[in-house]
């Protein structure tokens, strides 16, 4: 090796050169294993670098890939929250919910979305008819219902509600129809809402006697006219029995319930023809007579005979009860007959002449 200084050759292990005394770096060799310490130091320090360069960036990464996976949890878990809490069920429940604490429009709008997805579920319509009815929309309650009707298999639900609407907003004649037209097992569920015609006490008909005819019902009143007219809410109220006199009475009446439904009119033709009795008969015959004679009056039954002597009688002359002595000297016996009915007969006269 040479001299760094001055170039000449030394001994290999000398340390300092013999020609200009420089020391001669023989560190090279002395300090490799310190310098492949550092070295070795210095890579491992430089791995770890690395390594620790690598684990930030993989911890960011699996931290980027966490927030990716919890968002795309949190979409999803919207997702299936939003569908869960918009099915026909959950919106009907809740509706229901908004029906109870009479917040009648939000309970509208959820059962308006619950049928979009169920248009024919009788439930859901009825729901919704009633919100209408609490906000005073009877008419569009009413347009939500009768659709179903026509259904042949819609429920008693439907019927109930449907027919309270109509009775409310004063439509009577729908009721009955919808009703007539209706099972037997929708009718007496909907018993409070048929209204029959009011019942008559005489058959319709022609008597000869005066006549009471009573009108009969579950009714709260009873309206009726005798002139053959068709009886409003404006005519006669039912409160006694109606008197029918001799004549034709044409008689038409219709029942009022305690839902205000107006029954059909019911009318009958009536006709009193009263009978006038005979004449009566009176024995003896008109003449002379020398002795005590007596008067005798046939009266038939459901009569009664009303004399006098020289006048003609009436209902407040003398009633017959039995016979009567023949007065004495010239007089003009007078006698009629007056049926239940009231009506009069014909007068009978004799002309009797006593004298003893």
């Amino acid at each position: 090796m040479k001299c760094p200084n001055c170039h000449k050759e030394v001994e290999k292990g000398s340390l300092y050169c013999p020609h200009c005394l420089s020391e001669i770096p023989w560190v090279r060799e002395f300090d490799s294993v310190e310098t492949q310490l550092r070295k070795k130091e210095q890579q491992d320090s430089g791995g770890e670098s690395d390594r620790e360069g690598l684990s930030a960036a993989k911890l960011i990464y699996n931290r980027k890939r966490i927030i990716v996976i919890c968002l795309a949890a949190a979409v999803l878990l919207g997702v299936f929250c939003y569908r869960q809490l918009h099915t026909f069920s959950a919106l009907y429940s809740h509706a229901s919910q908004q029906f109870e604490q009479e917040h009648y429009e939000a309970a509208a709008r959820s059962i308006e979305a619950a049928l979009e997805k169920k248009p024919n579920n009788e439930s859901a319509n009825i729901l919704l008819a009633k919100c209408l009815e609490k906000q005073g929309k009877l008419k569009e309650g009413i347009l939500i219902l009768k659709p179903l009707v026509k259904n042949a298999d819609a429920g008693v639900g439907v019927y109930e509600e449907l027919v309270s609407l109509l009775a409310k907003n004063g439509q009577s004649a729908e009721v009955r129809d919808i009703l007539q037209s209706s099972s037997k097992k929708i009718q007496e569920a909907c018993g409070e809402y048929m209204c029959s015609p009011p019942a008559f006490s005489i058959v319709p008909g022609t008597y000869t006697s005066l006549q009471n005819l009573e009108l009969s019902g579950d009714y709260q009143r009873i309206y009726y006219t005798l002139d053959g007219t068709d009886p409003t809410l404006e005519s006669s109220v039912y409160t006694e029995p109606v008197e029918l006199n001799e004549g034709t009475t044409c008689i038409k009446a219709i029942g009022v319930n305690a839902k205000n439904i107006i029954s059909e009119v019911a009318s009958g033709k009536y006709i009193i023809v009263l009978k006038t009795p005979a004449a009566p008969a009176v024995y003896p015959k008109s003449g002379d007579f020398s002795k005590e004679t007596t008067i005798k009056v046939s009266v038939p039954d459901g009569c009664k005979a009303y004399y006098a002597f020289d006048r003609e009688p009436d209902v407040n002359s003398t009633e017959y009860e039995q016979p009567i002595s023949v007065p004495v000297g010239y007089h003009i016996f007078n006698v009629i007959l007056v049926a239940a009915n009231g009506k009069t007969s014909k007068l009978t006269s004799r002309e009797y002449y006593l004298q003893y």
